[in-house]
């Protein structure tokens, strides 16, 4: 992004500065939520900054006269500076944020408790799980495989209401206990927000060995021609937005007729197209989330692909070739 065209006033307008970097409001956040001073350290910790990383910002946090340290030396501690103006408000701002949070967990509990069966361990992480989740809340449920199926359509159906009302996309992934290990395997379960059940950690202990990763090497071809289609989709969507209603219309049609196993999933895709916005769901077709491509194998249900545009986009052999087999007049 380019620097603006005209600087504005520091004295009319602080936030641009006291907000103005990632960095900044990480570490905003955590002292407006401490109850103490903090260390440099604990402040790294709590911000999931860098040590060394923290005091450039701090640097300029304290010339604009927003935090302050305590003490000498290299046990000096921080906290945010009262008498600033903008200290109350601020700190008002990243407490709402909190609430927001805490609410929304409460609410996700009392859906778990109403399901007819008890999750093993249900849990979300405040951090996101890569780049192309980071707007999106995953919730895990991990469930005895009999049970899970029909607990992961339940959360599904259920979900829609408080993604409305909180303006968040939540992602239920299902898991056995087998299947456990391997999400341990790429992320770390030590901090978690437990929802339901366990800790999933104490459920590891008797998980069996993670399956081999070899079976699926021979779907790396579809997976790839699928994404595709989900960029021509995503394209088209783009040029109008109307056809998110279209979608959700003929996939509500299509789901009378399904299998049970494709009903689970075409439920799934109108609950994205009722509660997505449409730049949202652009992101959502594209990226390369576990559920992302797990729900792009169902992606012709949105028939939103003339057959001559499909051929085309299978044939096509980059992303922009896709969007010009759908965009072109």
């Amino acid at each position: 992004m380019r620097p603006p065209k005209h600087r504005q006033s520091l004295l009319w307008q602080p936030l641009n500065v006291i907000l103005g970097t990632p960095a900044n409001v990480r570490l905003l956040r955590a002292l407006a939520l401490a109850s103490t001073p903090l260390s440099a350290g604990e402040l790294s910790k709590r911000a999931a900054l860098g040590r060394t990383s923290i005091y450039p910002a701090l640097r300029q946090l304290e010339r604009i006269g927003i935090v302050e340290f305590i003490g000498a030396g290299s046990r000096r501690l921080i906290q945010r500076r009262d008498r600033h103006p903008l200290a109350r408000l601020i700190d008002d701002l990243f407490r709402a944020e909190a609430g927001r949070l805490e609410t929304l967990t409460l609410a996700l509990r009392e859906v778990l408790s109403g399901l007819p069966h008890s999750p093993l361990s249900a849990w979300i992480t405040e951090t996101a799980d890569d780049a192309h989740t980071e707007d999106t809340l995953t919730l895990h449920v991990v469930a005895r495989p009999e049970e899970l199926d029909d607990s992961v359509d339940q959360l599904n159906v259920r979900l829609a209401d408080l993604e409305r009302a909180y303006d968040v996309h939540i992602a239920v992934r299902g898991l056995t206990r087998s299947e456990l290990a391997v999400v341990h395997r790429s992320a770390s379960l030590d901090h978690v927000v437990l929802l339901a059940g366990v800790p999933p950690l104490a459920l590891l202990a008797r998980a069996r060995p993670a399956p081999s990763s070899k079976a699926l090497s021979s779907h790396d071809a579809h997976d790839l021609r699928a994404r595709r289609l989900a960029v021509a989709v995503a394209a088209k969507i783009r040029k109008d937005p109307g056809l998110v209603a279209t979608a959700e219309a003929r996939v509500k049609l299509r789901a009378q007729k399904a299998s049970q196993r494709e009903q689970r999933e075409l439920i799934e895709w109108m609950r994205l197209l009722s509660t997505m916005s449409p730049a949202r769901l652009r992101r959502f077709l594209t990226e390369d989330s576990a559920r992302a491509i797990r729900l792009r194998q169902t992606l012709p249900a949105l028939n939103l692909l003339t057959p001559a545009e499909r051929d085309a986009v299978v044939r096509s052999e980059t992303d922009a070739e896709a969007v010009a087999a759908v965009t072109r007049r």
